[in-house]
């Protein structure tokens, strides 16, 4: 059903071969990156792993949803102690269960930053999009507006609605077109709620921004959250929360859609951007364009709505992740197409991300020992909970890595064995 195996570096190999050491003490070799390989497992899709995402957040092992396309599939691989993985009872065929035969190039999956849920956001046809939420149970929650395009999806906690007098919990925000939605998980109003996010407060001809990314910041009024949206032109605006609900006036006295703030950032964006929280008030933006290899990565102070550092800009970056080792933070950068010993194999850059920006150069660079030609390593990226701490997870064509121990360019550990047992 499925294969598991150990890349090693070539050196490694070599002695292994030679006689110099024992495979069964490989395990015991010190300052290598270790990574454990599951290739695409009895499941109908057939490309495997074209996004994925972290599960549970805390315990032994680790969960890792996985999105697979030609045939969808939603599944989930259950990592044990020891780092050994297994493919869950239950895989979803998208298309017999929701009617969902297609998913885009680039899948928008978000985790809950408050509970073990994640959620797919997938265009369903005609008017529809679907909201996939959950963790081994999943619901659907349904989106209606024309064009049903999804262009992007952030979690966040929105303003109770005047109408409804019970609180609202953490749920996804998604961007089509020009307008957001919220998603309710319940008392689902009729019509459901949308907002035009406009590109100025004083704009009296509404020019929509057409949002390409979404992230969100804390509000002045706590638990609640404004919104983050990139649009396309390049501009990031900041928007209250209230826009979840369908553009109802803000009790600031702004008028619906129209933004509190914004900043060019120079780079317009397209589908698959992103905007992560690296913490308190500081974001990442992760940007690339849909006709070219031009990429863009910086961090930006959300309340006041300023760059931080130099933007990192090399290019055919597709997808982003904010992996924490205790203090430390770290953007994973997937290039999915890059030359690695000169096939377009692909591979995934660590960068330091803090206060004052991310680091120039790459902390680390990984990809696989073997390397294929469009193997599309770095595709889809995230940081793993395993075993209580976080580790990189990367997919590839029809297989998924995950780093173990981890190692630096300079020669320090980022990490050092988190399995159980080895």
């Amino acid at each position: 059903m499925r294969t598991q195996k150990l890349l090693l570096p070539l050196s490694l190999l070599l002695a292994s071969s030679l006689g110099a050491c024992k495979w069964t003490e490989f395990d015991d070799l010190k300052d290598d990156t270790w990574v454990g390989s599951t290739e695409k497992p009895s499941v109908k899709s057939a490309d495997y792993g074209v996004a994925i995402q972290r599960g549970q957040r805390a315990g032994d092992g680790a969960t890792l949803v996985v999105l697979g396309a030609g045939q969808a599939t939603y599944s989930e691989l259950i990592y044990n102690a020891k780092g050994d993985s297994s493919l869950a009872p239950t895989v979803l065929e998208l298309n017999s269960q929701y009617g969902i035969g297609t998913l885009d190039p680039q899948p928008i999956m978000i985790a809950d930053p408050t509970s073990d849920d994640i959620a797919a956001v997938i265009n369903a046809g005609g008017s529809q999009i679907a909201v996939l939420i959950g963790s081994g149970q999943i619901d659907l929650h349904q989106l209606f507006i024309a064009p049903s395009t999804v262009e992007a999806a952030t979690y966040m906690h929105p303003p109770n609605r005047p109408d409804n007098g019970e609180p609202q919990m953490e749920a996804p925000l998604v961007a089509s077109g020009d307008y957001v939605l919220g998603t309710f998980l319940a008392n689902v109003p009729n019509p459901a709620p949308k907002c035009k996010l406009l590109s100025d407060k004083h704009d009296s001809g509404g020019v929509a921004i057409g949002p390409r990314a979404l992230g969100v910041v804390a509000s002045a009024t706590p638990p609640f959250d404004d919104v983050l949206a990139w649009g396309a032109s390049g501009k990031l605006f900041k928007y209250d929360g209230h826009v979840f609900n369908g553009c109802d006036p803000p009790p600031n006295g702004a008028s619906p859609g129209e933004p509190l703030a914004s900043i060019d950032t120079g780079f317009a964006p397209g589908h698959g951007s992103q905007i992560l929280t690296l913490t308190g008030n500081l974001v990442v933006l992760q940007g690339h364009h849909d006709s070219d290899d031009l990429s863009f990565l910086q961090v930006y102070d959300a309340s006041t709505m300023t760059a931080v550092g130099s933007p990192v800009t090399i290019a055919k970056l597709r997808a982003a992740a904010i992996l924490t080792r205790g203090a430390a933070k770290y953007v994973i950068a997937g290039y999915p197409t890059a030359v690695v010993d000169g096939k377009s194999a692909g591979q995934v850059m660590l960068f330091t991300a803090s206060a004052t920006g991310l680091g120039a150069t790459p902390a680390m660079t990984i990809n696989d020992a073997q390397p294929d030609d469009n193997q599309s390593f770095g595709r889809s990226v995230t940081a793993l909970p395993f075993n209580g701490s976080e580790v990189i997870a990367v997919a590839a064509d029809n297989e998924v890595f995950v780093y173990f121990r981890a190692k630096l360019t300079d020669g320090t550990m980022l990490y050092e064995e988190t399995r159980q047992g080895r």
